[in-house]
């Protein structure tokens, strides 16, 4: 048990360093602005390159990982985070160099990450995957009370240089925790194609269903794009929502673990998505501070299980060959919501207004969850019998 929980802190310390690598770059648009080093309208775009490099690679990352094996992988991935933040410092203000190098720390991170879900799949025994998985991810949030505040002091001290430089001491840190994981084999079954086509993959059934109930969920996630404008025209303070979430989100995957290994993770996945979803939607007709944080922190409860509920179904409705492809596929789900949901409001929003747009998906969202809670079928195995 005591090498399980290393395993565990190790692997919560990926998480760390390769969230904590994008989420310091959440304050870039202030770095770009105090250095005059982009318009808003390029700043848009050197923001948005990683997000779209992380979306595009995420298909064929598993694959990757799979031929070249972790250490390689998370070798590979860490290193070009690194080269790609170093050289960013570097630049200055050339634009199309900045765009490149942001699309070189969206491949790095992207497949650092996928490798470390599908060793986490594999590594981490079923009967412990839940409550693991949940301490895994809380390293995840870890950087949102560290890192981002100490890069947002840097910024507010003038010091600009010492926050471009930062991000590379993040990805050195990726780098270190890549290390410390041993090396794991990753399972081939005699008798399949080496490679599954993803198509193929996600039409199985309980990945089929893994993939939709993963996409409804992260779209509540990525509401969180606009819940600020939602709560600027209210007069709210925008931020509570947020850090209420992020608060309570990790004390839910810490203290509350366990949850996912007592009670079936399957049926879990619909009362999460209908919770995310009543909590935005219920946020947009907050008229106190104290409310709109409680709606905050309502949405932390089930985004705390949500997440890392998601993660270990991978392990759930997957034979271990195929966690790989699985996770890729996964992951390419949730960074295809951050781009498309802020689309959607935004046409949306045209008839319905900013609020109007908001609450319409929400409710959506919510209504969905019903048939996310039909789909996931209590008599299902953990392990499908088409394999």
């Amino acid at each position: 048990m005591r090498g399980e929980g290393r395993m565990v802190l190790r692997l919560a310390e990926g998480y760390m360093a390769i969230f904590g690598f994008s989420n310091v770059y959440y304050l870039l648009g202030v770095f770009l602005a105090m250095s005059g080093m982009a318009t808003p309208a390029q700043t848009g775009w050197i923001m948005g390159a990683f997000y779209a490099a992380q979306t595009c690679c995420r298909p064929f990352a598993g694959q990757v990982v799979t031929q070249i094996g972790f250490r390689r992988a998370f070798v590979s991935g860490a290193l070009l985070c690194l080269a790609g933040s170093a050289a960013f410092a570097l630049t200055g203000s050339s634009f199309r160099w900045m765009l490149l190098w942001r699309i070189l720390m969206g491949i790095g991170s992207s497949l650092y990450v996928i490798a470390l879900t599908t060793y986490q799949t594999l590594a981490i025994p079923d009967a412990i995957r839940g409550s693991a998985f949940s301490l895994i991810s809380a390293g995840g949030i870890v950087p949102l009370v560290t890192f981002v505040p100490l890069a947002d002091f840097l910024l507010r001290q003038g010091w600009t240089e010492a926050y471009a430089w930062f991000v590379p001491l993040i990805a050195l840190f990726a780098l270190f925790c890549g290390l410390r994981l041993p090396e794991l084999e990753i399972p081939r079954k005699e008798g399949e194609k080496r490679n599954v086509s993803l198509l193929t993959l996600s039409g199985r059934p309980g990945i089929r269903v893994l993939l939709l109930s993963v996409t409804l969920f992260s779209m509540t996630d990525a509401c969180l794009l606009a819940i600020g404008e939602v709560a600027s025209s209210r007069g709210l303070i925008p931020s509570l929502f947020l850090t209420a979430n992020a608060a309570v989100g990790l004390l839910i995957r810490i203290g509350g673990r366990k949850i996912l290994d007592v009670l079936p993770r399957r049926q879990m996945a619909a009362p999460a998505l209908a919770l995310t979803s009543l909590s935005l939607f219920a946020a947009s007709f907050a008229g106190t501070n104290l409310a709109y944080a409680l709606c905050g922190s309502l949405f932390g409860i089930a985004m705390g299980l949500g997440f890392p509920l998601h993660m270990a179904l991978i392990g759930d409705v997957a034979e271990p060959h195929q966690r790989a492809a699985v996770s890729s596929l996964v992951w390419f789900s949730m960074g295809a919501c951050f781009f498309l949901v802020p689309i959607l409001l935004g046409n949306l929003s045209l008839f319905l207004g900013t609020g109007g747009a908001f609450r319409t998906l929400t409710a959506l969202l919510f209504a969905s969850s019903f048939g996310v809670f039909f789909l996931w079928k209590p008599r299902q195995s953990l392990r499908e019998p088409h394999w």
